[in-house]
C-alpha cells in the first residue's frame, strides 16, 4: 500500500469518488478543421518606465543580462519582434539620454541572438507640451528628436503621447488643473499630434493611453469618447492603446486573498477596457481602417499590486486567462506592466550594487506570473491561430485552443477551483490527433496562495511548466529534466488530467 499512498499524494491527479474513479470535471470538445481565428505574431509584450531603464534592461555602460534572459526565454516561442511599451511621460532628459543608449544596446543584442528582436513604442512628455494658450510648447516634439537619434532605425513602432491622461488632474502633482475635459484633452492632443508630425519622421502615434476605468472621476475616458477619439483622430493613429487592472491596490483599497481566481479579475465592470467590452471600441477602430489596437499597460492589481495576491501561483493562472481572453476579443497584443520599484505584480525584479553607470546586477524575484507569461508564449508559438472551444463544465474551468503552422493543436485548460473537490480529468473529444503531451503547470499542495519568488534559494513552495522550474535558477534559465506525460486517445476522446489550482498545455499532432 505504500507506493500507491506515495503516488497519490504527490500527483494529486484527480477526486476520488467511492467507485475508486476519478471524477470528470469538464468536457470539452475541438473541431480542428474548424475556422480559425489569426493572432497577431506580437502578441505578448512588456512594458516598462523609461526612467527606471537603469535597474531594468541596463545602463548606457552595463547590460543587465539576467533582463536579457528573462526575455530572451519569451521569444524562444516567438512569431515576430518583442513590443515593448516605454513610458516616459515625465522622464528627465538626463534620463531618457542614457536610457536611449541602454535600448540601442539591448535593441542591439536582441537582434543577434533573437530570431526577431525587439521593437519599442515609445512615450514623449505630453504632460508638459502645452502653451499658456493651450497649443503646443515643442517640448513633445524636441524629445521625440531625440529619441529618433538616439535610437536605431526601424527601431520605433510608434510614439505614445500621455500616460492615462484621463487621470491627470488625479494624480499628485497634478499634470492639469482648470478645465480639463475631453474636448480640451483632444485639442491638445492634436496640438502636439501636429507639432511631431511636422519633423517628417513617418511614425505614427501610439493613443489615447487611457487608463481603461470608468470608474475615476475624470470624466475623459468614457466609451463614447473613446469611440469619438477613433473616428476623429484615426488618421494618425498608428497604434490604439488602452490600460486594464484587474483589482484596485490604490488607496489602500485591497482585494480579497483569492480575488484572482474569480471571474471579476478578468473582467473588471468598471473596465472599459477589458476583454468581454472591447470588442465595441474594436469595432469602432475597424470601421475607422485600423486595425492595431493593445492593452499597452496591464497587470492583475493597480498600484504595484497587493502582497499574497500578485506574487502568488493565482497569478499565473490570471494571466493565462486574461492573456486568451484578449486573444480571443481580437486585440493584437498586451503588454505585461513591470517597475523596478518595489512591486508585487512584476513578473521579475533585480538587484544591483555600485553606481550608475557601472552597476552590478543580480537576479532578484522571478515571480509566479512569468510562468504564466512563458505558457501563453507557447501557446500561440508557430504562427498559431484560435479554434473554436466547446466546453461543458460546472467547475471554474477554462479552455483555449490553438492550431499552429506545423498542424499541430494544442489546448490550454486552467482550473481556478480552489480546493480539491476541483480535482478530476477533462474529457476531450477531438477526432484525427495522435497521442497528446502535456506541458503541466503546477505548484506544491496546488496552493493558489503559494509562491516561490524567492528563485535562488531552496526548501519552500515550487512552482513546475512541463517539470521544470525557475527555483534555483541564477541566471534566469529554467531548470530539471523536462516531463512531459503521454494521453493516448481511446478512439476520438483524451482523458487530461486536471487537479485544482492548476494549469496544463495539451498538444495533439494532426494526422
Amino acid at each position: 500500500m505504500k507506493p500507491f499512498v506515495v503516488l497519490l499524494s504527490t500527483l494529486a491527479v484527480a477526486a476520488v469518488s467511492v467507485t475508486g474513479r476519478a471524477q470528470t470535471t469538464a468536457t470539452v470538445s475541438i473541431t480542428p478543421t474548424a475556422p480559425t481565428t489569426t493572432v497577431a505574431p506580437s502578441f505578448l509584450g512588456l512594458s516598462l518606465v523609461t526612467s527606471e531603464t537603469d535597474y531594468v534592461v541596463g545602463t548606457k555602460t552595463t547590460a543587465n543580462p539576467y533582463f536579457l534572459k528573462l526575455t530572451k526565454n519569451l521569444t524562444n516561442y516567438s512569431n515576430n519582434y518583442l513590443e515593448v511599451r516605454e513610458l516616459s511621460d515625465k522622464a528627465t532628459s538626463i534620463q531618457l539620454t542614457n536610457a536611449l543608449t541602454s535600448l540601442k544596446n539591448y535593441y542591439n543584442t536582441m537582434a543577434s541572438q533573437s530570431t526577431y528582436g525587439v521593437r519599442y513604442f515609445i512615450g514623449v512628455d505630453f504632460a508638459d507640451d502645452v502653451a499658456s494658450d493651450g497649443t503646443s510648447n515643442g517640448t513633445a516634439a524636441a524629445q521625440a528628436t531625440t529619441i529618433y537619434n538616439g535610437l536605431p532605425p526601424g527601431s520605433i513602432l510608434a510614439w505614445e503621447l500621455g500616460n492615462e491622461p484621463d487621470y491627470y488632474e488625479n494624480v499628485s502633482p497634478a499634470r492639469r488643473t482648470g478645465t480639463w475635459n475631453y474636448a480640451t484633452y483632444k485639442q491638445q492632443y492634436e496640438n502636439t499630434v501636429q507639432s511631431i508630425l511636422n519633423l517628417g519622421y513617418g511614425i505614427t502615434m501610439d493613443a489615447p493611453v487611457f487608463s481603461g476605468s470608468s470608474a475615476g472621476s475624470s470624466p475623459i475616458g468614457t466609451t463614447a469618447n473613446t469611440q469619438d477619439f477613433i473616428t476623429s483622430e484615426a488618421s494618425h493613429l498608428g497604434l490604439f492603446d488602452l490600460h486594464y487592472y484587474g483589482g484596485n491596490a490604490c488607496n489602500g483599497n485591497t482585494e480579497a486573498a483569492d480575488f484572482l481566481m474569480t471571474e471579476a479579475a478578468i473582467n473588471k465592470s468598471t473596465m472599459i477596457s477589458r476583454p468581454n467590452n472591447i470588442g465595441t471600441l474594436l469595432s469602432t477602430l475597424h470601421t475607422a481602417g485600423r486595425n492595431n489596437a493593445r492593452i499597452g499597460e496591464m497587470n492583475s492589481i493597480a498600484c504595484l499590486g497587493q502582497a499574497g495576491v500578485s506574487d502568488t501561483f493565482q497569478s499565473a493562472l490570471w494571466f493565462l486567462d486574461e492573456a486568451m481572453s484578449y486573444a480571443q476579443a481580437g486585440v493584437s497584443g498586451i503588454n505585461l506592466f513591470s517597475v523596478a520599484t518595489t512591486s508585487y505584480y512584476s513578473p521579475f525584479t533585480f538587484g544591483h550594487s555600485g553606481t550608475t553607470p557601472s552597476f552590478t546586477y543580480s537576479l532578484g524575484k522571478i515571480n509566479p506570473i512569468y510562468y504564466g507569461m512563458l505558457a501563453e508564449s507557447m501557446m500561440l508559438q508557430s504562427n498559431a491561430a484560435l479554434l473554436p472551444v466547446t466546453l461543458s463544465t460546472s467547475k471554474n474551468i477554462k479552455a483555449y485552443a490553438t492550431k499552429d503552422s506545423a498542424n499541430n493543436v494544442r489546448l490550454l485548460l486552467i482550473n481556478k477551483e480552489e480546493t480539491a473537490s476541483g480535482d478530476g480529468s477533462v474529457t476531450l473529444t477531438m477526432s484525427g490527433g495522435g497521442n497528446a503531451s502535456l506541458w503541466k503547470l503546477l505548484v506544491t499542495g496546488n496552493n493558489y496562495a503559494a509562491s516561490d519568488y524567492t528563485a535562488l534559494t531552496t526548501g519552500g513552495d515550487t512552482i513546475t511548466l512541463g517539470g521544470q522550474t525557475f527555483k534555483g535558477s541564477t541566471d534566469g534559465s529554467i531548470q530539471g529534466t523536462q516531463s512531459l506525460p503521454t494521453v493516448v486517445p481511446s478512439g476520438s476522446n483524451y482523458t487530461i488530467p486536471l487537479p485544482h489550482t492548476s494549469a496544463v498545455i495539451v498538444k495533439i499532432p494532426l494526422s
